[in-house]
């Protein structure tokens, strides 16, 4: 398997959830790491158990001391689930409704990573569905709390925690695979980072500005991977096709009436494109040309004086 392989021809894991991740546009291994968050939330914050205060957004660390599933009678909340955990500081509870599985997920003496808003039930103060992550002695560190979390665009089974896991895997595992192929000359002129560091800081980003360079640096790849693409595909075009050229002298008074009975005078920019289609069309070969502009910008007088 490699950052080429269809998610058909891959693992077994990826082959289940081929279907689904096709939703979102990830066909290949590889598009995992171009699978980009949509935003971010902030757990970066790590504080002592004692120290946590209502309304703060947090991470806590800790030994899990007991999990206990509640059953409820009344209402779409069916049962709730609760571990309390402690560190050298104090203790606190963490609290999760309609997900019995946790109590076989979390299990005492387990190390627990836990992010989410401080909030008083009752006279304690709890931390309600956090994140959260068990970590275990071989662990590299913290992938879905204690950092700025990346949220990603999502499908119906497909969520944003498992999406996280796959592509800190990726990342790790084919890290020799991803190379750099912007000359170097570019990425000094635009201050960009090299394409490893760009995917690196945009899934797992030490600040929102890292985070927004790498965004840059990404976008800008993929407007110069189009524009390289569509140049290819103009001079194969050159190459391979031919077509009669027009003589606009032929035309040009005809031209001239059209653009004097316009009610208002050619921008030079719009007089710059008519320009530019009419030495197209001189040519023996073929024109491949994008207008482009805003609303009102004089797209349509530009064609219309081109037919």
């Amino acid at each position: 398997m490699n950052l080429q392989t269809p998610l058909t021809q891959a693992n077994r894991i990826y082959k289940m959830y081929a279907t689904r991740l096709e939703n979102l546009g990830i066909t290949t291994v590889g598009d995992f790491l171009f699978h980009l968050p949509s935003r971010y939330e902030d757990y970066s914050l790590v504080s002592k158990i004692r120290q946590v205060q209502a309304g703060e957004t947090v991470t806590v660390q800790g030994q899990v001391l007991e999990v206990k599933t509640h059953y409820l009678t009344r209402g779409r909340i069916k049962s709730m689930q609760k571990a309390i955990v402690a560190d050298e500081t104090g203790t606190i509870e963490l609290s999760w409704f309609n997900q019995p599985f946790l109590t076989r997920t979390i299990l005492p003496n387990n190390t627990i990573s836990a992010s989410g808003r401080v909030q008083w039930f009752g006279r304690k103060l709890t931390i309600s569905n956090p994140e959260y992550e068990i970590l275990y002695p071989d662990s590299t560190g913290a992938i879905h709390t204690a950092r700025l979390i990346p949220i990603y665009p999502e499908t119906k089974g497909v969520s944003s925690k498992w999406l996280r896991r796959q592509i800190h895997n990726l990342l790790e595992q084919y890290v020799d695979e991803i190379t750099e192929y912007m000359p170097e000359v570019i990425l000094k002129k635009n201050h960009f980072m090299h394409l490893l560091d760009a995917l690196k800081e945009v899934h797992y980003p030490r600040t929102l500005e890292t985070a927004e360079q790498a965004r840059e640096r990404l976008a800008f790849d993929e407007l110069f991977l189009l524009q390289l693409a569509s140049n290819k595909r103009r001079h194969e075009w050159i190459k391979e096709k031919q077509t009669i050229p027009y003589k606009i002298s032929k035309f040009q008074k005809k031209i001239d009436r059209c653009i004097a009975s316009l009610p208002f005078i050619l921008t030079g920019a719009q007089q710059q494109a008519i320009d530019d289609i009419l030495q197209d069309v001189q040519k023996n070969k073929p024109m491949n040309r994008l207008v482009q502009g805003d609303v009102g910008s004089g797209k349509t007088v530009v064609a219309a004086v081109a037919m």
